[in-house]
């Protein structure tokens, strides 16, 4: 019988099997989609129970159940529980980004004042969809370590640059020094997005909120 990933060789004929580990399939699915699928599960799980309970006081173990899955199965994807944090950080971040991107680009205008206003409108929609997502990206990850306090400070910087990059597409520039600016913006829309998802009651729309912020983000800007 031929087994995957190993050599046949028969008389005069010699070939390779094609089929790989990975591609392996187990309940109609391969090994990469159901690793893929465990890693959400396991990401979704600690948003929701880190955002409910507090990173500080919630154990793995508690990680593992709201997932349902086994510690064996979160070592074969993280080493700690921190690491499921930053992970769960950083697709927080990394759908917020995609999603400012894609509504910048929709503007499809030259105008400053409409890309800016799409693009923290998409940014407090994609925080406000979820709140477990808005606590964990606000609160939870806020000084849990020197490692975590140097990945948010990277990802501060991505989105520095993202934001130059948006508005000198449009034409304009940043006052001053271009990194200090930006941080000055990013601490402001994430200062105000704060508040503005604790008022759960009293809570003003999007636009409304987007228009305070684009109004401020232009007072930062100059017109070449």
């Amino acid at each position: 019988m031929k087994r995957p990933g190993k050599v046949s060789v028969i008389p005069g004929f010699r070939y390779f099997e094609e089929v790989t580990t990975a591609d392996r399939r187990y309940g109609g699915r391969t090994i990469v989609a159901r690793k893929a699928e465990r890693r959400l599960r396991f990401l979704e799980a600690a948003t929701r129970i880190f955002a409910e309970r507090g990173y500080a006081t919630c154990s793995l173990a508690e990680v593992c159940a709201a997932a349902g899955l086994s510690k064996r199965q979160f070592y074969e994807e993280f080493e700690t529980r921190e690491d499921v944090l930053v992970a769960a950080y950083d697709r927080i971040q990394d759908d917020a980004a995609a999603a400012v991107g894609a509504a910048v680009v929709a503007v499809g205008s030259n105008d400053p004042q409409l890309a800016l206003r799409a693009g923290f409108g998409a940014y407090l929609e994609s925080l406000g969809s979820d709140p477990y997502r808005a606590q964990v990206a606000l609160i939870e990850v806020v000084g849990v370590s020197d490692r975590l306090e140097t990945h948010r400070r990277t990802r501060r910087h991505a989105w520095s640059a993202l934001i130059e990059e948006a508005l000198e597409r449009v034409g304009v520039r940043l006052r001053g020094d271009a990194e200090l600016t930006t941080a000055l913006i990013t601490g402001a829309v994430n200062g105000v997005a704060h508040e503005w998802l604790l008022r759960r009651e009293s809570r003003p729309p999007v636009d409304e909120l987007a228009d305070l912020l684009t109004g401020a983000a232009l007072a930062m800007v100059r017109f070449d």
